[in-house]
């Protein structure tokens, strides 16, 4: 699946309110989600009476409260929690990467901004830094450090990883999006089918 198509679900998976991935996601009658809690809270500062953060449409807070509104059937718990453990993932090894890159960019990146006359060759785990031979020496001394060029590996696998698992995860959802159209489908059919039966036998017995 191209990057751009797996792109736009994670999109689609997160709130515009509070940029997280979906808790108990619900739909407005504008047809836009968001997370359970993040709509009770609108509901607290504007009443029966909700804009929806996206479009501005207003929205009818139902008898029920915001936990009556439809349930966004898309995306099950186990997709849901699949991409929080994909963006768990990637917040873990996103600063680690930018510093690696940022490293290699060029000639001035790759010089320790202490000792401005040593190389970076080394990343320290404990403090999420590239750093020198110097300051592995010194203020970095007992730290856990490795190789910048392992580093370099380390991260390119990392993403590699999540980048498979954030297909499979697009793939799920793709998947059970279109089988829950099946079937839709397949009950307003039959319903049509049913309403065409009726009317024949009344038509009948009239």
């Amino acid at each position: 699946m191209a990057a751009s198509d797996m792109a736009s679900v994670q999109t689609n998976m997160t709130c515009a309110i509070c940029t997280e991935v979906f808790t108990s996601p619900r739909f407005l009658p504008c047809h836009h989600t968001f997370c359970l809690e993040c709509l009770e809270q609108l509901a607290n500062r504007h009443g029966n009476t909700v804009p929806c953060p996206t479009c501005r449409a207003p929205a009818t807070v139902p008898p029920g409260g915001v936990r009556a509104l439809q349930v966004n059937f898309y995306f099950t718990d186990e997709a849901l929690e699949q991409a929080r453990s994909d963006e768990s993932h990637s917040k873990c090894y996103v600063h680690t990467k930018e510093a690696v890159e940022q490293a290699c960019s060029d000639e001035s990146h790759s010089m320790c901004p202490v000792h401005t006359k040593e190389r970076v060759i080394f990343y320290c785990d404990q403090c999420d830094q590239v750093i020198c031979l110097r300051c592995k020496l010194t203020k970095h001394e007992g730290h856990v450090t490795e190789d910048l060029s392992e580093t370099a590996s380390r991260c390119q696998q990392i993403i590699k990883q999540e980048l498979h698992h954030l297909e499979e995860s697009t793939d799920y959802i793709t998947n059970n999006f279109l089988q829950y159209l099946k079937e839709n489908e397949k009950r307003a059919r039959e319903k049509r089918n049913g309403i065409s039966k009726q009317n024949a036998s009344a038509a009948q017995t009239a």
